[in-house]
């Protein structure tokens, strides 16, 4: 897990809330993946919520921290996990960052 990695969803997923449930649901997928939906636990929903294609993976680790009470290898094994299912899924991608002048 790369602390400054910085990842954004992928528009081919859509999060609803349902009785309290946070589900990803893929649209526009083959007609085989069409039926998939995701659920997503506590700690999924909340990484969920904080990839937004500008915060790195050390700035919500250091997020959850402050929200909850957990140790720093457990934080890492979660988020790792969770990232991991992610981006099985195709839910997220990593974002390019470019250093340098621009123009």
């Amino acid at each position: 897990m790369n602390p400054a990695a910085i990842y954004t969803h992928n528009s081919d997923y859509v999060q609803r809330d349902v009785a309290g449930e946070c589900i990803l649901v893929p649209i526009r997928r083959n007609l085989t993946e069409s039926n998939s939906i995701y659920v997503l636990n506590e700690t999924g929903a909340a990484l969920w919520r904080r990839i937004d294609g500008t915060r790195s993976l050390q700035t919500i680790a250091d997020e959850f921290v402050e929200e909850y009470d957990v140790t720093a290898e457990q934080l890492h094994q979660d988020l790792q996990t969770l990232l991991t299912d992610l981006l099985s899924i195709h839910a997220i991608h990593e974002v390019t960052v470019t250093d340098g002048p621009t123009g």
